[in-house]
């Protein structure tokens, strides 16, 4: 009888712990879908299978790109923010296609404005990773014409010829501001550089990179910031967090935990200066357009 019993709770007590081992393993796998615009996902996948943690605490000095900054953050939120699970990169070809992707659950969580995501009923919304003003912009075009334009007042840089993506409606707002000659549209961040070396477009709005020379490089073309002028976009981004993702509630209190711990403890900002959005060198350069991004004059940003 007590040789029965006694197989009965070592049974009981495998059992118990296979199931609370196998509970942990399902915790610890989770994922958590993040869509990566094609042009910058390759880097993004490097990155998260890089046996170095560089480029993943922000680092790395050769990291410039803007969605790689994006993934640490988020990867770091919730690690921060007491949330289990693995950050896996998905492909998109634009941010509006990765804004669909969250709103129908094809992917998780992206990086977005609050303008996008206060209008978006299926999805929530993290406190700011971005604050208002701390993303600045350059004015990028071929090295030639950045060096003749470089501290040029704004009559100069009206003479000059725009091209954005009007689907990034705050970079657009600030460049209608700055009335340039004229203002192109076009479907890509890879047709923006190809505008500009064909020569039918003089300069468009990045974010500066942490680089020696602040270049901007996409399929071999690269583009520099004018000297000494820049532009600020007023307005935060936030982690958009699909509904349909499981728990979707007690994610969001985890990243805003998460974040703000990060921002205690200076990381989000070594994140911004590592990937050039904040960037000491154009601490002093003078800010074009200042009263198209003041809070009267704010409207709907979506890039």
């Amino acid at each position: 009888m007590r040789l029965g019993l006694a197989l009965l709770s070592m049974i009981s007590s495998i059992l118990f712990f296979a199931l609370d081992a196998q509970t942990a393993r399902a915790e610890e796998e989770r994922v958590i879908t993040f869509p990566i615009t094609d042009f910058e996902i390759d880097d993004v996948l490097a990155c998260a299978q890089s046996p170095s943690d560089s480029c993943r605490k922000c680092t790395d000095p050769s990291a410039n790109s803007v969605s790689l900054m994006n993934y640490s953050l988020l990867r770091e939120a919730l690690r921060a923010g007491g949330i289990k699970a693995r950050v896996q990169p998905v492909p998109s070809p634009n941010s509006e296609r990765s804004r669909a992707m969250i709103k129908s659950g094809l992917a998780d969580i992206k990086t977005d404005w609050a303008f996008n995501i206060d209008v978006n009923r299926n999805v929530l919304q993290t406190i700011p990773i971005i604050r208002v003003g701390e993303l600045e912009k350059g004015l990028y075009g071929r090295r030639h014409l950045v060096d003749l334009y470089a501290n040029a007042p704004l009559g100069d840089i009206r003479k000059l010829r725009a091209v954005s993506l009007r689907n990034w409606r705050l970079d657009w707002q600030v460049l209608e501001s700055l009335s340039p000659a004229s203002l192109t549209n076009v479907a890509t961040r890879q047709q923006l550089f190809s505008l500009i070396k064909i020569g039918r477009a003089d300069f468009t709005l990045i974010e500066f990179s942490s680089s020696e020379g602040m270049a901007r490089e996409i399929n071999g073309i690269e583009l520099f910031p004018i000297a000494g002028v820049k532009v600020s976009l007023a307005g935060s981004q936030h982690f958009m967090v699909s509904r349909t993702l499981k728990n979707a509630d007690q994610v969001v209190e985890g990243l805003n935990r998460g974040i703000e711990i990060l921002r205690q403890e200076g990381f989000i900002r070594r994140c911004l200066i590592n990937s050039g959005i904040i960037n000491p060198k154009v601490k002093d350069w003078h800010t074009l357009g200042q009263d198209a991004t003041s809070p009267k004059n704010r409207t709907a940003p979506s890039n």
